[in-house]
C-alpha cells in the first residue's frame, strides 16, 4: 500500500511540475509574506514591473495550484529571507533574495538583480528538476546581495 501511495504521489508531483514549468517558464515570480502598498505601487510604475507574478506565502497551500505548491514545498523551506525573486527556466528555478543591509531593495533594482542573475549566474539558490522533484543547491552567501548596475564608476 505504501509503495502505491508513493507512486501516486510521484505521478501527482510530476504533473504539478509539468504544469508549473509549462505556465511559468520564461517568467519571474516574487514570493513574499506581504509587501507594502508603497513598494507595490512603485513596482507597478516601472516598465515591466507588473510582469512579475507576486505570490503571497501567507495564503495557505493550494495543492491544485502548481505555483502555490512550488512556493510552499520548495521555495519557502530554503534558508533565505523573503521576499525572493525567482527566474523560471525550462527545468530550473534560480532564486535571489531581495534584502540588502536588512532592508528590502527598491523595486527599480529588480531589473538589475535579474540581469545579474541571468548574465553572471549570481543566485542564492537553484532548484533543478529531477524527474518528479526539485533539488535545491545553495549559491551565494546570504550576505552577498551586491549587483552590477552597468552604470560605470
Amino acid at each position: 500500500m505504501k509503495a502505491l501511495m508513493r507512486m501516486y504521489a510521484r505521478r501527482r508531483d510530476g504533473r504539478l511540475l509539468d504544469r508549473f514549468f509549462t505556465r511559468y517558464q520564461g517568467r519571474t515570480l516574487i514570493v513574499h509574506q506581504g509587501l507594502t502598498l508603497d513598494w507595490l505601487e512603485e513596482l507597478l510604475k516601472l516598465g515591466g514591473g507588473g510582469g512579475h507574478f507576486r505570490i503571497d506565502a501567507r495564503q495557505g497551500l493550494d495543492r491544485r495550484s502548481p505555483v502555490s505548491w512550488i512556493a510552499h514545498r520548495f521555495i519557502l523551506p530554503l534558508p533565505l529571507p523573503l521576499p525572493v525573486l525567482c527566474d523560471v527556466g525550462p527545468a530550473i528555478i534560480t532564486i535571489r533574495h531581495l534584502q540588502s543591509a536588512g532592508r528590502l531593495c527598491h523595486p527599480a533594482d529588480i531589473g538589475w538583480i535579474l540581469n545579474d542573475m541571468r548574465t553572471r549566474d549570481r543566485v542564492h539558490a537553484t532548484l533543478s528538476r529531477r524527474s518528479h522533484e526539485l533539488c535545491a543547491q545553495m549559491g551565494l552567501a546570504l550576505s552577498d546581495n551586491a549587483y552590477d548596475t552597468d552604470l560605470g564608476g
